[in-house]
């Protein structure tokens, strides 16, 4: 059983948990209008194109690269 996957790591959902709280705690004090306010960050808005992408250029280049060393 390999303990690395033989090509690469693949980042499959970015998570800004930490950050968000962090950005939400400086926000109670600012308005939208204030140059310090960060809006948190939010990638299901970019769900669809995340998983489109993923599928047509990851997992598709993977199963190619694997099907042609025989892996």
């Amino acid at each position: 059983m390999p303990k690395v996957p033989s090509l690469g790591l693949l980042l499959e959902y970015p998570i800004f948990d930490s950050y968000n709280r962090k950005v939400e705690a400086v926000n109670d004090k600012l308005s939208p209008e204030d140059l310090e306010f960060r809006p948190p960050i939010n990638f299901e808005i970019h769900r669809e194109a995340i998983e489109k992408l993923k599928e047509t250029h990851i997992y598709h280049r993977m199963r190619e690269i694997e099907e042609r060393r025989a892996v």
